[in-house]
């Protein structure tokens, strides 16, 4: 049996195999998915939900709901309570607390499902993790029933990925630029051939596209509230709605979404510039991040030869922007 090769992501997970003539290949769900959101319900008798299904069933009792699970996998006293619906500083002694380690574990074990005698794996973490981290996705792994063999660095795995693309050939000082749903990495590495020497790494881990969806969420709150007159709850369906709005801004200037509040529904007009300053904030502290990153590599711009983009959030203009303008060079897509 092959080894399985696995992105445990914040929003996002995926799990990947070796086709017959030595490309990856990723393996779809059961419900013809590439890709399963991180999420979970634990409904009753500990009847456990992940992907889609934990999603909508989410929306029906929010507090047997967890997403973004590996913001927590470095903390290693909380755990999640179903009868508070938060984390909470405590131990898991009973059926209704699960430790970070335990959730990803769910979200391995539906991943496990999607091929047949999954047992040995590789696993993406991000280049900010801890230690603590590091032990908690191992952990996450042997309660699934994997066998983890390595973690492998997100950024490192990213140069692999692009420098075994078709035509592809890097070499030299590359920078990695992750920006995900829940963290984000900037790492710099020194590439000859397969050998990846990662020089340094900033990042955070609770920095990531989730953070300008909820930025969205609040302009639809204030925008519904300010025409009706009365308030609006940030559910798990707004949300999603404004991930749609995000992607949306992407490649246009304006979106539009109808928003069903307790005052009847109300279509709202996001604008991209509008979007943009709600999470100027957030831009800052990733240019800040990408300035330490230089100076703590003593790496000038020119040093340069790639700039390698990952995760989704990398596709909002003005990212890339901030990378071009920062670094004097567009990043390769």
């Amino acid at each position: 049996m092959p080894i399985i090769g696995i992105d445990l992501g914040t929003t996002f997970s995926a799990i990947s195999t070796i086709d017959d003539i030595g490309n990856p290949e990723i393996l779809p769900s059961l419900e013809n998915s590439r890709i399963t959101p991180s999420a979970v319900f634990i409904g009753a008798e500990k009847n456990i939900l992940v992907g889609e299904t934990a999603i909508n069933s989410g929306m029906i009792d929010k507090k047997r709901y967890i997403s973004e699970v590996k913001k927590k996998m470095g903390d290693s006293d909380i755990v999640f309570d179903i009868t508070s619906g938060g984390w909470i500083k405590s131990e898991s002694d009973n059926d209704t607390k699960f430790t970070p380690a335990e959730i990803s574990a769910f979200i391995l074990g539906k991943l496990k499902n999607h091929g047949s005698d999954i047992k040995d794996v590789v696993i993406t973490v991000p280049a900010c993790f801890q230690e603590r981290g590091n032990r908690a996705t191992k952990e996450a792994a042997e309660i699934a029933g994997l066998n983890c063999l390595e973690l492998i660095n997100e950024p490192t795995a990213a140069i692999l990925h692009y420098a075994n693309l078709p035509g592809a050939s890097l070499s030299g000082r590359v920078l990695v630029f992750d920006l995900g749903g829940g963290t984000f990495d900037v790492t710099i590495a020194d590439v000859t051939g397969k050998n990846i020497e990662v020089i340094t790494s900033r990042g955070d881990v609770n920095l990531g596209g989730t953070d300008f969806d909820l930025e969205i969420c609040n302009m639809f709150k204030k925008k519904y509230e300010s025409e009706k007159n009365s308030s609006l709850e940030i559910d798990n369906k707004l949300i999603t709605q404004a991930e749609r709005v995000k992607k949306i801004l992407s490649t246009k200037d304006t979106a539009s979404n109808v928003v069903d509040g307790p005052d009847g529904p109300l279509k709202i007009d996001i604008s991209r510039d509008e979007f943009i300053k709600s999470i100027s904030s957030y831009l800052e502290k990733i240019k800040m991040l990408l300035e330490e990153c230089m100076d703590e590599s003593k790496t000038d711009k020119s040093d340069i030869s790639e700039i390698l983009l990952v995760g989704g959030s990398t596709r909002i203009p003005e990212v890339v922007k901030l990378i071009t303008d920062k670094l004097g060079k567009a990043p390769t897509k």
